[in-house]
Protein backbone atom coordinates (compact mmCIF):
# COMPACT_ATOMS: atom_id res chain seq x y z
CA UNK A 1 0.00 0.00 0.00
CA UNK A 2 1.50 3.34 -1.12
CA UNK A 3 1.74 6.07 1.49
CA UNK A 4 0.45 9.55 0.78
CA UNK A 5 2.97 12.33 1.06
CA UNK A 6 1.65 15.11 3.29
CA UNK A 7 0.88 18.40 1.57
CA UNK A 8 3.30 20.30 3.79
CA UNK A 9 6.15 17.97 2.80
CA UNK A 10 5.28 18.42 -0.87
CA UNK A 11 5.40 22.18 -0.56
CA UNK A 12 8.73 21.98 1.28
CA UNK A 13 10.28 19.78 -1.42
CA UNK A 14 8.92 22.07 -4.14
CA UNK A 15 10.39 25.10 -2.39
CA UNK A 16 13.80 23.44 -2.13
CA UNK A 17 13.69 22.53 -5.82
CA UNK A 18 12.84 26.09 -6.79
CA UNK A 19 15.66 27.42 -4.62
CA UNK A 20 18.11 25.02 -6.31
CA UNK A 21 16.95 26.11 -9.75
CA UNK A 22 17.26 29.79 -8.78
CA UNK A 23 20.75 29.22 -7.39
CA UNK A 24 21.78 27.42 -10.58
CA UNK A 25 20.29 30.17 -12.75
CA UNK A 26 22.05 32.84 -10.73
CA UNK A 27 25.36 30.97 -11.03
CA UNK A 28 24.86 30.56 -14.78
CA UNK A 29 24.10 34.27 -15.20
CA UNK A 30 27.30 35.25 -13.41
CA UNK A 31 29.35 32.93 -15.58
CA UNK A 32 27.72 34.20 -18.76
CA UNK A 33 28.93 37.72 -18.00
CA UNK A 34 32.59 36.64 -18.03
CA UNK A 35 34.08 37.89 -21.29
CA UNK A 36 37.41 37.03 -22.84
CA UNK A 37 39.41 40.16 -23.63
CA UNK A 38 41.26 39.60 -26.92
CA UNK A 39 44.33 41.71 -27.69
CA UNK A 40 46.16 41.38 -31.03
CA UNK A 41 49.76 42.53 -30.60
CA UNK A 42 52.49 43.44 -33.08
CA UNK A 43 56.05 43.15 -31.77
CA UNK A 44 58.90 45.03 -33.47
CA UNK A 45 62.63 45.36 -32.99
CA UNK A 46 64.61 47.82 -35.11
CA UNK A 47 61.37 48.41 -37.04
CA UNK A 48 61.17 44.72 -38.06
CA UNK A 49 58.49 42.23 -37.09
CA UNK A 50 59.60 39.86 -34.31
CA UNK A 51 58.36 36.28 -34.53
CA UNK A 52 58.85 33.17 -32.41
CA UNK A 53 57.80 34.61 -29.04
CA UNK A 54 55.94 32.41 -26.55
CA UNK A 55 53.04 33.08 -24.19
CA UNK A 56 55.30 33.50 -21.16
CA UNK A 57 57.24 36.26 -22.96
CA UNK A 58 54.23 38.60 -22.66
CA UNK A 59 53.00 40.65 -19.72
CA UNK A 60 49.53 42.20 -19.89
CA UNK A 61 48.49 45.02 -17.55
CA UNK A 62 44.91 46.30 -17.32
CA UNK A 63 44.61 49.59 -15.45
CA UNK A 64 48.06 48.81 -14.04
CA UNK A 65 47.07 45.36 -12.72
CA UNK A 66 48.76 42.30 -14.21
CA UNK A 67 46.35 39.88 -15.89
CA UNK A 68 46.63 36.12 -16.41
CA UNK A 69 46.94 35.23 -20.09
CA UNK A 70 44.67 32.25 -20.78
CA UNK A 71 44.73 32.18 -24.59
CA UNK A 72 47.66 32.61 -26.98
CA UNK A 73 48.12 32.30 -30.73
CA UNK A 74 50.65 33.39 -33.32
CA UNK A 75 48.94 31.88 -36.37
CA UNK A 76 48.34 34.19 -39.36
CA UNK A 77 44.68 35.05 -39.91
CA UNK A 78 42.75 36.26 -42.96
CA UNK A 79 41.72 39.89 -43.15
CA UNK A 80 38.42 41.69 -43.46
CA UNK A 81 39.71 44.98 -44.81
CA UNK A 82 37.86 48.23 -45.47
CA UNK A 83 40.01 50.27 -47.85
CA UNK A 84 39.20 53.99 -47.64
CA UNK A 85 40.59 56.40 -50.24
CA UNK A 86 40.50 60.16 -49.73
CA UNK A 87 39.48 61.42 -53.18
CA UNK A 88 39.38 65.01 -51.91
CA UNK A 89 43.18 65.17 -52.10
CA UNK A 90 44.97 67.76 -54.19
CA UNK A 91 45.72 66.91 -57.81
CA UNK A 92 49.33 65.77 -57.32
CA UNK A 93 48.55 63.52 -54.34
CA UNK A 94 45.42 61.98 -55.89
CA UNK A 95 47.16 61.24 -59.19
CA UNK A 96 50.01 59.63 -57.28
CA UNK A 97 47.64 57.37 -55.38
CA UNK A 98 45.68 56.46 -58.51
CA UNK A 99 48.88 55.10 -60.04
CA UNK A 100 49.37 52.76 -57.06
CA UNK A 101 45.95 51.08 -57.14
CA UNK A 102 47.25 47.86 -58.82
CA UNK A 103 49.74 47.45 -55.95
CA UNK A 104 46.98 48.15 -53.42
CA UNK A 105 44.78 45.39 -54.83
CA UNK A 106 47.78 43.05 -54.91
CA UNK A 107 48.53 43.56 -51.20
CA UNK A 108 45.66 41.22 -50.27
CA UNK A 109 45.68 37.42 -50.42
CA UNK A 110 43.08 35.05 -51.81
CA UNK A 111 41.86 34.43 -48.26
CA UNK A 112 41.18 38.09 -47.49
CA UNK A 113 37.94 39.94 -48.14
CA UNK A 114 38.03 43.59 -49.16
CA UNK A 115 35.50 46.43 -49.26
CA UNK A 116 36.35 49.75 -50.94
CA UNK A 117 35.17 53.23 -49.95
CA UNK A 118 35.97 56.73 -51.14
CA UNK A 119 35.18 60.04 -49.53
CA UNK A 120 35.47 63.79 -49.97
CA UNK A 121 32.39 65.71 -48.77
CA UNK A 122 30.39 62.44 -48.87
CA UNK A 123 31.18 58.78 -48.16
CA UNK A 124 30.61 56.35 -51.04
CA UNK A 125 30.91 52.57 -50.85
CA UNK A 126 32.50 51.53 -54.13
CA UNK A 127 32.58 47.78 -53.40
CA UNK A 128 31.04 45.62 -50.66
CA UNK A 129 33.20 42.89 -49.09
CA UNK A 130 34.53 40.50 -51.68
CA UNK A 131 37.21 37.79 -51.91
CA UNK A 132 37.30 38.14 -55.70
CA UNK A 133 40.53 39.96 -56.56
CA UNK A 134 39.21 40.88 -60.01
CA UNK A 135 36.25 42.71 -58.46
CA UNK A 136 38.62 44.56 -56.13
CA UNK A 137 40.81 45.57 -59.09
CA UNK A 138 37.74 46.74 -61.01
CA UNK A 139 36.65 48.89 -58.06
CA UNK A 140 40.12 50.45 -57.97
CA UNK A 141 39.97 51.16 -61.71
CA UNK A 142 36.71 53.09 -61.32
CA UNK A 143 38.46 55.43 -58.90
CA UNK A 144 41.25 56.11 -61.39
CA UNK A 145 38.73 58.13 -63.39
CA UNK A 146 37.99 60.54 -60.52
CA UNK A 147 39.20 64.08 -61.14
CA UNK A 148 40.83 66.03 -58.31
CA UNK A 149 39.09 68.88 -56.52
CA UNK A 150 41.06 71.95 -57.59
CA UNK A 151 39.79 73.89 -54.57
CA UNK A 152 42.05 71.73 -52.42
CA UNK A 153 45.11 72.82 -54.41
CA UNK A 154 44.04 76.45 -53.94
CA UNK A 155 43.96 75.98 -50.19
CA UNK A 156 47.33 74.23 -50.08
CA UNK A 157 48.92 76.86 -52.31
CA UNK A 158 47.66 79.50 -49.92
CA UNK A 159 49.42 77.69 -47.09
CA UNK A 160 46.27 76.92 -45.10
CA UNK A 161 47.01 73.55 -43.51
CA UNK A 162 44.13 72.87 -41.12
CA UNK A 163 44.97 75.83 -38.91
CA UNK A 164 48.74 75.25 -39.04
CA UNK A 165 51.53 77.83 -38.94
CA UNK A 166 51.02 78.80 -42.59
CA UNK A 167 47.44 79.89 -42.18
CA UNK A 168 46.36 83.53 -42.21
CA UNK A 169 47.38 85.08 -38.87
CA UNK A 170 45.00 87.00 -36.67
CA UNK A 171 41.20 86.97 -36.43
CA UNK A 172 39.03 86.06 -39.40
CA UNK A 173 35.43 87.19 -40.01
CA UNK A 174 33.31 85.60 -42.76
CA UNK A 175 36.38 84.20 -44.47
CA UNK A 176 38.28 87.49 -44.48
CA UNK A 177 41.21 88.36 -42.30
CA UNK A 178 40.73 91.43 -40.13
CA UNK A 179 43.17 94.05 -41.44
CA UNK A 180 45.25 95.88 -38.84
CA UNK A 181 45.24 99.70 -38.85
CA UNK A 182 47.47 101.16 -41.56
CA UNK A 183 46.77 98.26 -43.97
CA UNK A 184 43.23 99.20 -44.93
CA UNK A 185 43.92 98.81 -48.64
CA UNK A 186 44.95 95.16 -48.25
CA UNK A 187 42.25 92.48 -48.46
CA UNK A 188 43.13 88.83 -47.78
CA UNK A 189 40.39 86.31 -48.48
CA UNK A 190 40.53 82.68 -47.41
CA UNK A 191 39.55 80.21 -50.14
CA UNK A 192 36.43 78.16 -49.41
CA UNK A 193 37.28 75.06 -47.43
CA UNK A 194 35.85 71.83 -48.93
CA UNK A 195 34.51 69.13 -46.60
CA UNK A 196 36.71 66.10 -45.99
CA UNK A 197 34.67 63.65 -43.92
CA UNK A 198 37.45 61.32 -42.74
CA UNK A 199 35.76 60.52 -39.41
CA UNK A 200 32.46 59.67 -41.11
CA UNK A 201 34.18 57.35 -43.59
CA UNK A 202 35.98 55.42 -40.85
CA UNK A 203 32.82 55.30 -38.71
CA UNK A 204 30.80 53.78 -41.57
CA UNK A 205 33.53 51.26 -42.35
CA UNK A 206 33.73 50.23 -38.67
CA UNK A 207 30.01 49.53 -38.64
CA UNK A 208 30.29 47.35 -41.74
CA UNK A 209 33.32 45.50 -40.36
CA UNK A 210 31.39 44.61 -37.21
CA UNK A 211 29.24 42.24 -39.30
CA UNK A 212 32.20 40.19 -40.55
CA UNK A 213 33.26 36.81 -39.17
CA UNK A 214 35.04 36.81 -35.81
CA UNK A 215 37.88 34.59 -37.03
CA UNK A 216 39.09 37.40 -39.30
CA UNK A 217 41.23 40.40 -38.39
CA UNK A 218 39.12 43.51 -38.98
CA UNK A 219 41.10 46.45 -40.32
CA UNK A 220 40.60 49.82 -41.92
CA UNK A 221 43.29 50.80 -44.44
CA UNK A 222 42.89 54.53 -45.02
CA UNK A 223 44.86 56.54 -47.60
CA UNK A 224 44.72 60.25 -46.83
CA UNK A 225 46.65 63.37 -45.88
CA UNK A 226 44.76 63.44 -42.58
CA UNK A 227 42.92 66.72 -43.15
CA UNK A 228 39.28 66.53 -42.08
CA UNK A 229 36.26 68.83 -41.75
CA UNK A 230 32.46 68.82 -42.03
CA UNK A 231 31.97 65.48 -40.25
CA UNK A 232 28.81 64.24 -38.56
CA UNK A 233 30.93 62.12 -36.19
CA UNK A 234 33.78 63.27 -33.97
CA UNK A 235 37.14 61.58 -33.56
CA UNK A 236 36.16 60.34 -30.07
CA UNK A 237 32.88 58.83 -31.31
CA UNK A 238 34.67 57.12 -34.17
CA UNK A 239 37.47 55.83 -31.93
CA UNK A 240 34.92 54.33 -29.51
CA UNK A 241 33.16 52.57 -32.38
CA UNK A 242 36.48 51.12 -33.57
CA UNK A 243 37.43 49.84 -30.10
CA UNK A 244 33.99 48.35 -29.44
CA UNK A 245 34.07 46.51 -32.77
CA UNK A 246 37.72 45.38 -32.50
CA UNK A 247 38.82 47.23 -35.64
CA UNK A 248 42.42 48.32 -36.22
CA UNK A 249 43.33 51.33 -38.35
CA UNK A 250 46.32 51.27 -40.69
CA UNK A 251 46.95 54.60 -42.39
CA UNK A 252 48.99 55.69 -45.39
CA UNK A 253 49.75 59.35 -44.70
CA UNK A 254 50.54 61.43 -47.77
CA UNK A 255 52.79 64.45 -48.16
CA UNK A 256 52.81 65.46 -44.50
CA UNK A 257 55.58 67.86 -43.40
CA UNK A 258 57.53 66.56 -40.40
CA UNK A 259 55.97 68.76 -37.68
CA UNK A 260 52.50 67.43 -38.52
CA UNK A 261 53.25 63.72 -38.58
CA UNK A 262 53.10 63.18 -34.84
CA UNK A 263 50.01 65.33 -34.37
CA UNK A 264 48.15 63.85 -37.32
CA UNK A 265 44.74 62.33 -36.64
CA UNK A 266 45.96 59.35 -38.68
CA UNK A 267 48.60 58.69 -36.03
CA UNK A 268 45.95 59.04 -33.32
CA UNK A 269 43.70 56.47 -34.96
CA UNK A 270 46.55 53.98 -35.41
CA UNK A 271 47.84 54.28 -31.85
CA UNK A 272 44.37 54.01 -30.31
CA UNK A 273 43.36 50.86 -32.16
CA UNK A 274 46.61 48.89 -32.42
CA UNK A 275 47.25 49.55 -36.09
CA UNK A 276 50.08 51.56 -37.61
CA UNK A 277 50.73 54.61 -39.79
CA UNK A 278 53.14 55.02 -42.70
CA UNK A 279 53.97 58.56 -43.78
CA UNK A 280 55.13 58.40 -47.39
CA UNK A 281 55.91 60.74 -50.26
CA UNK A 282 57.06 58.68 -53.28
CA UNK A 283 55.22 56.12 -55.40
CA UNK A 284 57.67 53.43 -54.33
CA UNK A 285 57.13 54.10 -50.63
CA UNK A 286 53.35 54.17 -51.03
CA UNK A 287 53.35 50.76 -52.71
CA UNK A 288 55.68 49.30 -50.09
CA UNK A 289 53.44 50.64 -47.33
CA UNK A 290 50.44 48.68 -48.68
CA UNK A 291 52.29 45.38 -48.35
CA UNK A 292 53.80 46.29 -44.98
CA UNK A 293 50.41 47.19 -43.51
CA UNK A 294 48.63 44.01 -44.62
CA UNK A 295 51.57 41.78 -43.59
CA UNK A 296 51.66 43.37 -40.15
CA UNK A 297 47.89 43.09 -39.67
CA UNK A 298 47.85 39.45 -40.75
CA UNK A 299 50.78 38.35 -38.55
CA UNK A 300 50.06 39.41 -34.99
CA UNK A 301 50.24 37.61 -31.69
CA UNK A 302 46.81 37.23 -30.13
CA UNK A 303 46.54 37.30 -26.34
CA UNK A 304 43.37 36.53 -24.38
CA UNK A 305 42.56 37.01 -20.71
CA UNK A 306 39.61 37.25 -18.31
CA UNK A 307 39.66 40.69 -16.72
CA UNK A 308 40.14 40.80 -12.94
CA UNK A 309 38.21 44.09 -12.89
CA UNK A 310 34.44 44.38 -12.50
CA UNK A 311 32.09 47.18 -13.52
CA UNK A 312 30.26 48.57 -10.49
CA UNK A 313 28.05 51.09 -12.27
CA UNK A 314 25.46 50.82 -15.03
CA UNK A 315 27.51 52.11 -17.95
CA UNK A 316 30.64 50.89 -19.74
CA UNK A 317 34.07 51.61 -18.28
CA UNK A 318 37.18 52.15 -20.36
CA UNK A 319 40.08 49.90 -19.36
CA UNK A 320 43.67 50.78 -20.28
CA UNK A 321 45.81 47.98 -21.66
CA UNK A 322 49.61 47.80 -21.68
CA UNK A 323 51.49 44.83 -23.17
CA UNK A 324 55.19 44.35 -22.43
CA UNK A 325 57.81 41.77 -23.38
CA UNK A 326 59.59 40.26 -20.37
CA UNK A 327 63.27 41.12 -20.20
CA UNK A 328 63.57 42.45 -23.77
CA UNK A 329 63.59 45.96 -25.17
CA UNK A 330 61.02 45.41 -27.91
CA UNK A 331 58.23 47.65 -29.16
CA UNK A 332 54.65 46.41 -28.78
CA UNK A 333 51.77 47.80 -30.84
CA UNK A 334 48.23 47.10 -29.65
CA UNK A 335 44.96 48.86 -28.91
CA UNK A 336 45.14 51.24 -25.97
CA UNK A 337 42.20 49.67 -24.20
CA UNK A 338 38.60 48.50 -24.44
CA UNK A 339 35.15 49.26 -23.05
CA UNK A 340 34.04 46.84 -20.32
CA UNK A 341 30.28 46.53 -19.92
CA UNK A 342 28.32 45.46 -16.79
Amino acid sequence: MRRKVPTLVKLTLLGLALLSIAAFAQDYKIRAKIDLVVVPVTVKGNDKLITGLQQNDFVVLENGVRQTITNFSEDPVPLSAAVIVDTGLGAASLEKIQQTFPALAGAFSEFDEVAVYRYDKFVTKVLDFSKDNERVETAMKTMREIKPDTRQDTILDAGILNGGPFSIPGPVINGQAVIPPGQAGVVVTMPPKPSRVLHDAIFEAAGDLATRERNRRRIVLVISDGLTSGNDHTFEQTKQALLEKNVEVYAIGLDQPFPYKKVSVLDDYAKSTGGDVYFVDSLHHVERAYGAATEQARNQYVLGYISSNEVSGTGPVFRDIVVEISGRNLKTIHRQGYYQYP
